[in-house]
């Protein structure tokens, strides 16, 4: 299952629309105020962003998802500046890229190996198929799966087209993302790959 990029907790389930719903309800009851997901009032609805170069590109304390994509919304829509927040929504069309390429440093995006970490898999480029490492020494390890049958079983599952790599190119030239300015923020790490 495609997990979101942002802090949302629900899942992309494949083949079944995502319905917004508010964290916030049970404590808006008690103050006798509800609404339905997305409310112009609140910071609730499924998020999507104008352009992929529009996300917010931190670095966390956790590997970021080796998928991008397009969706489709619908219901009730609320427009930002940098996107929209929506009543429900759908993948449109999905890639998966190099994991770091897309969210941390700068490089080729193509995903040569895949590797596992507690459960989740991350595709990674030639310049980062060494892996990933988390504060804690967690290190991601290589599978013997291959990216173009993982990427095709990903569009199967989800019966959506794939994203042109020339639209999702430009993710890949961005500056490095800085590690954080204070050190008990913690962050992840290529691991060199082996010669």
């Amino acid at each position: 299952m495609l997990h979101p990029v942002g802090p949302g907790v629900d899942v992309w389930r494949p083949r079944v629309a995502l319905h917004a719903r508010c964290g916030a309800r049970p404590l808006l009851r008690l103050l006798g105020w509800s609404h339905r997901a997305p409310d112009p009032r609140c910071t609730c609805g499924i998020y999507a962003a104008r352009s992929l170069l529009e996300l917010d590109r931190p670095r966390p304390a956790w590997p970021p998802p080796p998928v991008v994509g397009t969706v489709s919304l619908w219901g009730r829509v609320v427009e930002h500046e940098r996107g929209w927040r929506a009543a429900s929504a759908y993948p449109a069309r999905l890639r998966l890229v190099c994991a770091m390429c897309a969210w941390f440093e700068p490089g080729p995006g193509v995903p040569l190996v895949v590797h596992a970490f507690v459960g989740r898999l991350y595709a990674l480029c030639a310049r980062h198929r060494g892996g990933i490492q988390v504060p804690d020494g967690r290190r991601s390890s290589p599978t013997s799966l291959d990216p173009r049958e993982l990427q095709s079983r990903l569009l199967d599952a989800y019966a959506v087209e794939l994203v042109p790599l020339d639209q999702v190119a430009p993710l890949f030239r961005l500056p490095r993302t800085p590690e954080p300015r204070f050190a008990y923020l913690p962050s992840i790490r290529v691991v060199p790959a082996e010669e």
